[in-house]
């Protein structure tokens, strides 16, 4: 159930290893210098050992960051949500539409590409190297124990990455045996193949892997893919598969994709509670669970990267804590919260926020009887928030005029925001240069996915009144109370149109800052409704159907805290130093009530907002501007390099191949999909 150990050694031997074009002879010709494992390789429980801890290491290594997404590449994206402002080329509505195969590359350089006199690592070299294992296995006289373990990772290492590249490229070749770098022809020239037969692919994997592995590793085997690991990601790509983005009929209750979505959601909760590990209980558990580190087991974890505070050169250390904290604790520049996702988090009661605490109608009691875990995401001026060496460290981040030219900032802390990150930082991590060496383990998938997902899959199917019921068991475990109807604040829904906006929305609170929204917003077409630009993606407008806003169109808020003027002169230091000393509310305390309560007597006196000078949303010359993406943004187009190499695979519907002719190869099907 948990994935991959931060000292894996890596061993590479002599490997015969080929990239994405594969397929291309000139591509092959390049490959028939590379010289291959001995058969003794594969003989030897210990080197198969070594060799799947490679493949692991080949697809994490440098996944150190929790936002971070898309198997072995990791590149943050939470910019292209409310997680995070800043105008990437992706959403800045001033750049050039990118429609065209070299324009493909410049978005995004994953698919790969052919190889000289080395092999790097990209996905389709991460396929090879496991499906070499997998053949080598056929014939090894290592114990079956060890072969079916060996396989099952390999098969489950195989799937994730087939499902990356399905949710970049949509339709991709399946690559599922060892190319032969002195063959050349057109029976090597691998096809596109639809998304319902590389997710029939994935799921063949995925069964097969669940099928070798166990359910649980032993103690010093924690952070290895499980039986659970594999089921888990079944549901996540039968989701996937079911949600508008590749499924047209998504708004039939009856849709075939919606049930198998939901019978392989449910066989992974089913497998995972039968074994104990069914995440969270309660409020202090889901706290301690955000800041495991150096390699605690929890059961929350389903896949889970293991990183260490121990300095060495072949160690990896988790680089968000450097990213979150303030200059005051000796971290960078701290992580500023857009005012939209602040504003979007539940109250105490599990309700929606209304405008009278929403910090973008001018409220400073933002932080006043907020859902529990509002706390653990966020750190505000007057809160606790401790590290190692500093267990009591009150964290302040405001501004006043220092002189007329120019402002100061309360402890160095310069944040454009009323509220800054805090999630997933734990106590126990030292300072040590800017907080480098961070042990807090990363799950990459957990239990409370699974959970949304299965109360996704209710909604989509018809039954509101279940999906309520398991976003109320989310809830209820961080400490919400259940409520006079007993459904923690969400409703009574009887609407599936409302349940599935209920579960998004519950997601983008419970799953904040972990990687995941982009993946939500881009597989339910949220940036417009799946009706942009020629590109009519679903028959429904989806977010006018959920009653969710497109982002296009919209923007990220800063603001910084300012020290209330006439209640200094300009040019004093900082002038709330003496008035704050009392001041602390700390969420681990009984009285944290009492303590927010007066600490907001004290936002009310001193602070008010203010305005940046240059928007967090801007264009190259400062200029606000608003979210904008394009609809074939959606699905990547293949690189003018992969073309010209693999010419036959043909170009993506939206974008221009490298002979300036439009794309054919669509990604939403209406095949049946044959698993058993």
């Amino acid at each position: 159930m948990k994935t991959f150990f931060h000292h894996i050694r890596i061993f590479f031997y002599s490997l015969l290893l080929l990239g994405a074009s594969a397929c291309s002879e000139s591509f092959l010709k390049d490959m028939e210098n590379y010289g291959s494992y001995g058969n003794e390789t594969f003989n030897s429980e210990t080197m198969v050992t070594d060799y799947v801890n490679t493949l692991y290491a080949r697809a994490f290594r440098g996944y150190t960051i929790p936002g971070q997404t898309l198997l072995g590449l990791w590149v943050d994206r939470n910019n292209l949500t409310t997680e995070r402002w800043g105008m990437s080329e992706w959403i800045d509505p001033t750049v050039i539409h990118y429609t065209s195969a070299f324009d493909a590359t410049h978005l995004i350089n994953y698919f790969g590409s052919a190889l000289g006199t080395s092999a790097g690592n990209t996905p389709y070299t991460r396929i090879r190297n496991g499906n070499l294992l997998l053949e080598e296995l056929k014939t090894s006289t290592i114990s079956e124990t060890a072969k079916n373990y060996a396989r099952g990772q390999a098969l489950c290492l195989r799937a994730m990455q087939l499902f990356d590249l399905v949710r970049t490229y949509g339709s991709v070749p399946i690559v599922t045996k060892v190319l032969n770098a002195t063959v050349a022809g057109k029976d090597e020239r691998l096809p596109r193949a639809s998304v319902t037969k590389c997710v029939e692919q994935i799921i063949r994997d995925l069964d097969e892997a669940a099928s070798l592995l166990p359910l649980d590793w032993a103690a010093s085997e924690y952070g290895r893919l499980t039986s659970g690991a594999a089921l888990a990601l079944k549901s996540r790509v039968l989701l996937t598969y079911a949600s508008p983005i590749f499924n047209r009929d998504w708004d039939n209750p009856d849709n075939k994709r919606w049930e198998l979505a939901l019978e392989a959601t449910l066989a992974a909760q089913n497998a995972l509670t039968s074994n104990g590990l069914d995440g969270c209980k309660n409020a202090k558990e889901w706290a301690n669970m955000l800041v495991s580190s150096n390699n605690s087991f929890h059961k929350e974890a389903i896949i889970v990267k293991l990183l260490t505070d121990v300095q060495g050169s072949d160690n990896e250390y988790n680089g968000w804590e450097r990213a979150l904290r303030m200059p005051s604790q000796e971290g960078l520049n701290g992580y500023a919260a857009p005012i939209e996702i602040i504003d979007a988090f539940p109250m105490a009661d599990g309700k929606r926020p209304s405008d009278k605490v929403k910090i973008a109608k001018g409220s400073k009691s933002f932080f006043l009887d907020r859902d529990p875990r509002f706390y653990r995401t966020f750190a505000f001026n007057g809160v606790k928030w401790g590290y190692n060496g500093h267990p009591d460290d009150v964290i302040w981040g405001y501004r006043w005029q220092a002189s007329k030219l120019a402002y100061g900032y309360s402890d160095q802390n310069q944040i454009e925001s009323p509220a800054f990150v805090r999630k997933m930082s734990s106590i126990e991590t030292s300072p040590t240069e800017n907080f480098a060496y961070s042990s807090t383990d990363i799950y990459e998938n957990r239990y409370a996915e699974l959970i949304l997902n299965l109360a996704e899959c209710y909604a989509a199917t018809g039954h509101p009144d279940e999906a309520v019921k398991w976003l109320g068991e989310i809830r209820k475990r961080v400490g919400i109370p259940a409520g006079k109807d007993g459904t923690y604040g969400i409703g009574m829904l009887t609407d599936r149109h409302q349940a599935l906006e209920a579960c998004l929305y519950e997601r983008q609170i419970e799953l904040a800052y972990e990687g995941k929204r982009f993946w939500d917003v881009w597989r339910w077409l949220l940036y417009d409704g799946g009706q942009g630009e020629g590109l009519k993606l679903s028959d429904v407008n989806t977010c006018t159907a959920l009653g969710i806003t497109p982002l296009n169109g919209t923007h990220r808020t800063s603001l910084y805290v300012d020290v209330l003027p006439g209640n200094y002169i300009i040019g004093e230091k900082d002038p709330l130093l003496s008035k704050r000393s009392d001041i602390m509310a700390d969420p681990d305390a009984e009285n944290f009530k009492e303590q927010l309560i007066k600490l907001h007597h004290f936002w009310e006196e001193y602070f008010c907002y203010g305005k940046p000078d240059i928007p967090a949303d801007r264009d190259k010359n400062n200029n606000p501007v608003t979210i904008f993406w394009h609809a074939n943004y959606y699905i990547h187009g293949l690189g003018s390099i992969v073309l010209n190499n693999n010419s036959w695979l043909g170009q993506t519907i939206g974008w221009k191949d490298q002979n300036g002719v439009d794309g054919t190869i669509g990604w939403q099907d209406d095949e049946e999909l044959q698993i058993e």
